[in-house]
């Protein structure tokens, strides 16, 4: 604890330092400081717009990585440029059209609803843009995933993110359903997941499973006994217990999700804008108060005032002035903080807080579809082998969707999606065989390969504001639990964004998975990972 709040301090020390020297300059002298700061980051100064109209701090500036005859920029300069959303300015700005940023903007809307004295309309309602750079969604992991939800975690906060995410799938008919279409239908399957373990895993699955019961989650511990019979075509053999889930566990389309939740954000008259966001526009506050991890304030921050998006068919990327900025970008969420000088070096914040990067990147994982007509069908669950091996049947047809993770991430190349069918061969097959006896038989019919969104810290989710920007949230990083969470941990953050924390925060601790623990090294330990 010591060491981290001189880390805290240190860093605020250093911060101070870039502060006192324009605080004591002149006009002059501050242009030739901050031009020298600003020369190894590409950055240029932009004038405010009316410098008679001077806020109540003692400097105000805004920064940007471009020059103003390389952007659009209708705020600054009055009806330049296109206007790519509503006058080109929104209250909220969600990065990622996935399941996770539909699911925030959907959120969003709700807590709008819930706290507005004439309740929200498109009319009345805060202005909510989602941006997406491919809106084909063919390389996003929405389309690519197998859709599983379960409970079965850890760590208390990821069950109850889970269970939360769970009411709203459960109800989907009434949370997106639209008068005059059809009903949606996520195809959600309630068979539950099995896990199995060995003797050496045996106290963890029992530790896992009391801390399920606790947070209020429906799961049956089996012995090796029971768990044969009641699923007989599974090899037990070197098998000592079993949990599996009995509620609100299972798998549904992602695709589907995704479709409803357009449609339902549609009605609301939320904005889409394909593009991709190119860099950040910065407002500096000097003297603002902002506190660090652990309680240390800090006596610089940065505002964000927007972003620069790259459409189609338009020359310079157009600013988009907004008051929230939510990464939701998935895979490539690192890429959105790097513009944003986040875990690149800051000219404005000589301080660790804006060195620690967002360590979300993009890891390749495979799934592979075959087919086995012996196989079980409607007593089969999503099975997770204690060889890391998973499977779940695909409809009712003798087909069924199994993978693996890899055993070393850094020897495969994750910058494309080549599918390894060795790895099928070698690894996957041996083990489903191993474990159901029938599955010797399978034939591989086709294969995909799809990003997690893995944080290489502790494999959890980013979760809430940045401690240096005000105005930017985090909502990634869940490394292969994103489609099940989505719904859950967006309606937290809308809480908090919106409202303060309240009731659903209060139930969820969602400040477990802030941006903070990377500062301070402080990982989650979740175990149950697949």
């Amino acid at each position: 604890m010591m060491a981290d709040r001189v880390k805290i301090l240190l860093g605020r020390c250093l911060s101070r330092k870039v502060g006192n020297v324009l605080n004591r300059s002149s006009s002059i002298q501050k242009e030739r400081t901050f031009a020298s700061l600003c020369q190894s980051c590409n950055y240029k100064r932009h004038a405010v717009k009316q410098p008679h109209m001077q806020p109540l701090r003692d400097y105000h500036e805004y920064y940007s990585p471009y020059s103003p005859d390389e952007v659009y920029d209708i705020h600054e300069f009055g009806d330049a440029g296109p206007l790519i959303c509503h006058n080109n300015e929104v209250e909220y700005l969600i990065v990622g059209g996935g399941v996770m940023g539909l699911s925030m903007a959907f959120n969003l809307w709700r807590e709008t609803e819930n706290f507005t004295l004439l309740k929200a309309s498109k009319y009345m309602a805060p202005i909510t843009a989602v941006v997406e750079r491919d809106p084909t969604m063919t390389k996003a992991s929405t389309g690519l995933s197998i859709g599983g939800v379960r409970q079965q975690f850890s760590h208390p906060a990821n069950v109850r993110l889970s269970m939360k995410s769970a009411e709203y799938l459960r109800d989907i008919k009434y949370h997106l359903g639209l008068a005059g279409h059809d009903v949606p239908d996520i195809q959600f399957q309630p068979q539950g997941y099995l896990f199995l373990a060995t003797k050496d895993g045996a106290d963890k699955l029992m530790k896992n499973y009391e801390t399920q019961i606790a947070q209020g989650a429906k799961v049956m511990v089996m012995t090796q006994n029971k768990l044969k019979e009641l699923f007989p075509w599974i090899n037990v053999e070197g098998i000592e217990l079993a949990t599996y889930g009995l509620e609100n566990e299972g798998w549904f389309d992602p695709w589907s999700l995704l479709t409803a939740l357009k449609s339902k954000l549609t009605s609301f008259g939320t904005e889409y804008i394909h593009g991709e966001v190119v860099g950040f526009k910065k407002e500096i506050l000097r003297n603002s108060a902002v506190f660090l991890p652990h309680g240390s304030p800090a006596d610089l921050t940065d505002n964000i005032d927007g972003v620069y998006i790259k459409v189609p068919h338009v020359d310079k990327p157009v600013f988009v002035k907004a008051r929230i900025v939510i990464n939701c970008a998935g895979a490539w969420s690192k890429k959105i903080a790097e513009l944003a000088g986040i875990g690149a070096k800051n000219p404005l914040c000589d301080h660790e807080i804006m060195d620690t990067p967002l360590p979300v990147e993009p890891r390749k994982r495979w799934v592979y579809n075959f087919h086995c007509p012996d196989g079980p069908v409607f007593d089969c669950p999503m099975l997770i082998d204690p060889s890391g091996a998973y499977f779940r049947r695909e409809g009712f047809g003798g087909n069924y969707l199994c993978g693996m993770s890899p055993p070393d991430d850094d020897s495969i190349d994750h910058s494309n999606l080549d599918v390894n069918y060795e790895f099928f061969h070698e690894e996957v097959w041996p083990r489903l065989a191993h474990r159901v006896p029938v599955f010797e038989k399978l034939k591989l019919k086709s294969a995909w390969a799809g990003y997690y969104e893995y944080n290489t810290f502790d494999q959890n989710a980013v979760i809430g504001p940045h401690p240096y920007y005000k105005g930017l949230h985090f909502l990634t990083g869940f490394s292969g639990h994103g489609i099940q969470q989505a719904m859950g941990a967006s309606a937290c953050l809308a809480e908090l964004i919106t409202t303060g924390p309240g009731d659903l925060c209060n139930q969820i601790d969602i400040s477990t998975f802030s941006f903070d623990r990377f500062v301070i090294n402080r990982p989650i330990k979740e175990i149950n990972i697949v």
